[in-house]
């Protein structure tokens, strides 16, 4: 049985005190080490002023608390993971600390691990046999040093934006347990706005990586296809997770690159800087995808007040159409639906009997798939790709601003969202999404910035989006915004849990 008494000296309890923007009356040691940056652990791990092992023991105490509340986690893997803290501890000891020693992160429920199971969020898959190898990621994360002590709740198959499933329950929202965290990242979102880890890893085939990072308040990275190692299939990629837009960089500049096990990987890797350039001077565009959801009265609040901000700094701001529109999503579902990932729909249509409830609508509502869903899908990103380089890009704009979603407020639980029969993908959060174009897209890097609370205790994010594997300029964009924009956890700005 592991210790879970948190042992530290005074002395650490008046470093972190002087160091985190966490206010002293709401919360102890423990909970300010668990909301702690990873450039702030690191100094005190290398000062040994607190341990990779005094993190994690934090970090099962606050899940022993509060997990009961939130339901983000499928499978717990504490006994494994101070085993991997305590080798952390012992590299700084000697000195030779890797890049995210000691740093815990929340691993989805689709990253294989040798023992760990993989179960898409499906009751069919909930005794799957357990995994024989690492995913090409968590390679690079243990060769980083992280520390992986659970993994998070999925919808099942990864489908919906949100997580309820019969084979885990609900997913709830750390900032108002009564909505949805997003999906499908859905637990590793829901984690970090707890505090139950201090990076979360997620993937990203119609917005899994954005929407949480929207729904949860922090920074998300849709990289473009190829730049991290995460699978064959174009609609989909896999990245990063933070509370912090410094935490996005050192997590991607650990996931970053090639692998043996992956082809769709680029050479060379791409190095992140942490510190970047002013905006000023430059152009931005807006388009608010009014043909593909209404954005609530707040969002869009949120996100003209920090498009003033940007103009105060020196940037000129213009709104555009892209000519995005709601009818193209069931193009991009049935051209998703006519890759590899079809399968869970084969599998679906068998065992009806096992599935959750929105499964067995999503279901009637697919049709056919095949060769030709493919070619209409491949038709329509060309398209999109064009009138994306004639109206942002080929016109001077650096990068491409969006919402992420239309509301915040999706109910968490998804077994009660059926009743909207006009558009079957709304109720489920899908058409509330401004998201999955940029799956088609998938050159196109994005990173999902903060816009901060706006509405019922719940935070919401905006897309920024580059050109075509123009990571960086999306990185330098982000990185002033979270110096211009006020940031979520600190200043008392936290979830309440309620």
């Amino acid at each position: 049985m592991i210790d879970r008494r948190t042992l530290v000296k005074g002395a650490a309890t008046a470093l972190v005190a002087s160091t985190l923007d966490f206010p002293a009356a709401q919360a102890g040691f423990d909970d300010q080490l668990c909301y702690a940056s990873v450039d702030h652990l690191i100094a005190m791990f290398r000062a040994r002023k607190a341990s990779p092992v005094d993190l994690l023991k934090a970090q099962i105490k606050r899940i022993e608390a509060l997990n009961s509340k939130v339901n983000c986690i499928t499978y717990e893997h504490f006994d494994e993971a101070m085993k991997e803290a305590k080798r952390s501890e012992d590299r700084y000891r000697r000195g030779n600390p890797r890049p995210l020693d000691g740093i815990t992160v929340a691993i989805k429920d689709e990253f294989n691990r040798p023992g760990w199971r993989t179960t898409q969020g499906s009751l069919m898959f909930k005794d799957s046999p357990p995994a024989t190898e690492n995913a090409a990621i968590i390679d690079s994360l243990e060769a980083a040093g992280a520390i992986m002590p659970f993994q998070t709740t999925v919808p099942e198959f990864y489908l919906f934006l949100g997580a309820s499933t019969r084979a885990w329950g609900t997913t709830r929202n750390p900032w108002n347990l009564e909505y949805s965290p997003g999906g499908s990242s859905a637990g590793s979102g829901a984690a970090l706005a707890a505090g139950f880890a201090t990076l979360a890893m997620g993937s990203d085939m119609g917005g899994s990586i954005r929407v949480p990072a929207s729904q949860c308040g922090l920074y998300g990275f849709r990289p473009p296809f190829g730049r991290v190692a995460g699978g064959e299939i174009p609609f989909s990629t896999s990245g990063p997770l933070a509370r912090r837009f410094d935490d996005l960089v050192h997590f991607q500049n650990a996931i970053v690159g090639p692998s043996e096990k992956i082809m769709a990987a680029m050479r060379p890797r791409l190095d992140y800087p942490t510190r970047y350039p002013r905006l000023s001077g430059w152009r931005i565009a807006v388009d608010w995808g009014a043909a593909v959801a209404d954005v609530i009265p707040s969002v869009k609040a949120a996100m003209l007040k920090g498009i003033e901000t940007l103009r105060a700094a020196g940037c000129i701001v213009d709104e555009v159409d892209c000519g995005f529109t709601k009818a193209q999503k069931f193009i991009f579902i049935r051209g998703l639906m006519s890759t590899s990932i079809g399968v869970a729909i084969e599998i679906s249509n068998s065992h009806r009997d096992q599935l959750s409830p929105y499964m067995t609508e999503m279901l009637d509502q697919i049709g056919a798939i095949g060769p030709r869903q493919a070619e209409e899908a491949e038709e329509l990103m060309e398209r999109l790709h064009r009138q994306v380089q004639q109206r942002v890009f080929g016109k001077g704009y650096r990068v491409l601003l969006m919402p992420t979603m239309a509301t915040p407020l999706v109910g968490a639980d998804m077994f009660k969202s059926r009743e909207n029969k006009v558009d079957p993908w709304t109720g489920t959060g899908l058409g509330l999404a401004l998201t999955w174009h940029w799956n088609l897209l998938n050159r196109y890097p994005i990173v999902d910035v903060p816009l901060g609370v706006v509405e019922d205790r719940m935070p919401s994010g905006m897309q920024v989006i580059g050109q075509t594997y123009t990571d960086l300029d999306a990185f330098q964009f982000a990185s002033n915004w979270s110096r211009l924009r006020p940031s979520l956890f600190a200043g008392g700005r936290f979830p309440t849990f309620a």
